[in-house]
């Protein structure tokens, strides 16, 4: 009896320990990029710009378009036809000026970075 209550007490107490290192482990924040430095090299990568670029280039030839309409309306009567197509310009075009601020904050922040880790590197020297 004495010998199975060591045996139990031994169980359970490398149940508890086993316990707490899956609760540590599993409460550790978990981070799929396996090669993420600390320095912050990764927060700006190439995806991110050529996507940005793509989509300035769609809402390019979108305003393009859009100024092309603008140009044939210059020539017509205004009736209620144009009042439709105006109201959708319009609502383009805030769409269009609130993509460009979000496009030009993208990259201040993205030559921000760009300069301070080329001063990083030209002053500790590139590995």
């Amino acid at each position: 009896m004495l010998e199975m209550k060591k045996i139990l007490g031994i169980f359970l107490a490398v149940c508890f320990v086993l316990s707490v290192t899956v609760a540590s482990v599993s409460a550790a924040p978990w981070d799929n990029d396996r090669h993420k430095r600390d320095d912050n090299r990764n927060k700006f990568d190439n995806h991110d710009r050529i996507k940005w670029n793509k989509d300035k280039i769609k809402w390019d030839n979108d305003k393009r378009k859009w100024d092309n309409d603008k140009r044939k309306w210059g020539n017509k009567k205004h009736g209620n036809e144009y009042k439709k197509w105006y109201k959708m310009y319009i609502s383009w075009f805030v769409s269009y000026k609130t993509f460009y601020g979000y496009y030009n904050k993208f990259y201040s922040y993205y030559y921000e970075y760009y300069e301070s880790y080329r001063s990083y590197s030209s002053h500790y020297g590139s590995r």
